[in-house]
């Protein structure tokens, strides 16, 4: 097993165990045997539970904005960096389960105030990047309402945000949730863009 293959059973047994049951109820002995790593090998990787659980937040947004740097392109339509923006989230759905797992926990849970800090500023950063999608959109007059491109990002993504949790909770990952992702996207369509 490769240095980086080990980094990602590490980081997905943490995000697993963190997921059902709360950081603060996880010890790192607990990760090392889900992973099937020793200690050593886990602290190799990361610095202590802290670090790894700052890693998989980094990665998450990481994974995202890549996703997204993919899917959306400045010099497209609206309507194409829509589909692009859907693609993001499904591809996102199907390959990382494990992070959107751990981006409910995140969101819903006690966690180190540095980590919590760091989650708002990486969340700013995602909300910036769809922003300016739909900023595009209302510019093209392609929108039914001529409300402020945030706004209608925040109509969007609140209940693709909503989709994703409650997959979580109903261990509805990979396809269903990417149905259900297909389904809003299609509704949201209808009833905000022209045409």
């Amino acid at each position: 097993m490769d240095l980086q293959e080990t980094r990602t059973k590490v980081l997905i047994a943490a995000a697993d165990l963190f997921a059902a049951h709360g950081y603060y109820h996880v010890s790192v002995r607990e990760i090392c045997e889900a992973a099937g790593v020793s200690k050593p090998v886990l602290y190799y990787y990361f610095k202590d539970k802290d670090d790894l659980l700052l890693s998989l937040l980094v990665e998450v947004h990481s994974r995202l904005q890549q996703l997204f740097d993919s899917n959306i392109k400045p010099e497209e339509s609206f309507e194409k960096n829509l589909d692009g923006l859907y693609q993001a989230y499904s591809t996102f759905a199907l390959e990382y389960p494990y992070l959107i797992k751990l981006s409910t926990l995140i969101f819903f849970s006690p966690l180190p105030e540095k980590i919590k800090m760091i989650r708002i500023e990486k969340s700013n950063e995602l909300k910036e990047s769809i922003k300016t999608v739909f900023q595009k959109g209302s510019k093209e007059g392609i929108l039914k309402n001529e409300q402020e491109g945030e706004m209608m990002a925040l109509s969007l993504l609140g209940p693709i945000g909503v989709l994703l949790t409650t997959s979580v909770f109903l261990n509805d990952l990979g396809k269903p949730v990417t149905e259900a992702l297909q389904e809003y996207f299609n509704f949201w369509k209808k009833k905000f863009l022209k045409n």
